[in-house]
């Protein structure tokens, strides 16, 4: 994101972050369908990325 910042001109960090963030989520999905692919896992719904309501993560 500071690459970003940087290349953008953006005065500061907090404008990069309130402008490009929602397009990191994503990635994030995507990163934790792989791991729980790799783990034996299979999530197909970002729903079931979710964890219950009331359990520790």
């Amino acid at each position: 994101m500071k690459a970003i910042q940087a290349w953008l001109g953006h005065s500061t960090f907090n404008v990069t972050a309130n402008v490009y963030s929602h397009l990191d989520y994503h990635s994030k999905v995507e990163s934790a369908e792989t791991i729980a692919k790799v783990l034996g896992g299979d999530i197909t719904d970002t729903d079931q990325a979710k964890p219950n309501e009331g359990s520790e993560v």
